[in-house]
């Protein structure tokens, strides 16, 4: 038996490299399928090889049991992970700040630390950067501004991810596959354009797999999307996943405050402050909609 992590599924195959990174191609058990455990990219599995590698080809092997994840993300669907890279272009597309918090969230609640990529940094002016940062102040996650066609941004992008596993998600068009393209040479995934239709982008990426790093640790390129729903997150719980309110949570008057309408709340208060006003906007948004979850 031998212990691998699966960098890549696809039609009931897993492709996974062992502590050592040999590379084998596995089936799971069937006991595996009849107890309906899903695996999943990033799963650190026990293995019986059946088939050592040769020079053309990968080894293959039998997956008998999955260890327990640490965490684990729907969509994009990666479990183990280390950090979210949450990538956004700052122009063609527009970034949508509420998918971007969205996606905050959701990493917030399976405890993996976010930090922020804003793209395509070439196709905006000075003066337009300068609006995008000062909409953001304050802002409760580390961002860069990056871009793959004139560097901007990459060395720092290159020591964020290294030694780490990491997730790039964000929309369709963002720009993640020509970032990675550029932080680790050789790579070649495809990347697509613009649709000057509806003004998004193609996907390119079709699957999720763990890509290996020069610098050490892995990175997965995920499918774009445009829309996320939240699971198994109620209403009176959304308040923990926005770091910004953690220290003033406890200032309320309420207990039980839901930082909406209630008097003397302290988080309402420091809206403008020390809590950035669109993020408090993508809160409230949020609120509404978990609400109408609830009721349904």
């Amino acid at each position: 038996m031998r212990q691998g992590k699966i960098f890549k599924a696809a039609g009931g195959f897993f492709s996974l490299r062992d502590e050592e990174g040999v590379e084998f191609t596995c089936r799971a058990r069937g006991i595996l399928k009849r107890n309906r455990h899903t695996l999943m990219v990033g799963d650190e599995v026990i293995f019986q090889p059946v088939a050592e590698p040769n020079y053309d080809s990968a080894g293959e092997g039998v997956i008998e049991k999955v260890l327990p994840r640490r965490n684990s993300l729907r969509r994009p669907a990666v479990v183990n992970v280390d950090q979210l890279a949450v990538v956004f272009s700052m122009k063609n597309p527009p970034c949508d700040w509420q998918l971007a918090s969205r996606l905050a969230v959701l990493a917030e609640q399976e405890g993996i630390p976010v930090f922020f990529c804003f793209n395509k940094a070439d196709l905006i002016t000075a003066d337009e950067l300068e609006e995008i940062d000062t909409l953001l102040m304050p802002f409760p996650y580390t961002y860069i501004h990056t871009s793959a066609l004139t560097g901007e941004g990459i060395a720092m992008l290159k020591n964020n991810l290294a030694c780490r596993c990491s997730v790039f998600a964000g929309p369709s068009g963002a720009g993640k596959s020509s970032l990675l393209n550029v932080v680790q040479p050789g790579l070649t995934l495809k990347t697509g354009t613009i649709s000057e239709k509806v003004g998004r982008g193609k996907h390119t990426t079709r699957s999720a797999e763990l890509l290996p790093l020069d610098k050490g640790g892995t990175v997965v390129d995920t499918p774009g999307f445009t829309r996320l729903n939240f699971v198994d997150l109620e209403a009176g719980e959304l308040a923990h996943y926005f770091p910004e309110f953690a220290d003033l949570r406890s200032r309320c008057i309420f207990r039980d405050c839901r930082h909406l309408d209630e008097p003397g709340c302290a988080v309402r208060e420091s809206v403008g402050k020390s809590i950035n006003p669109l993020r408090y906007e993508h809160y409230r948004f949020f609120m509404e909609e978990l609400n109408r979850q609830e009721v349904y």
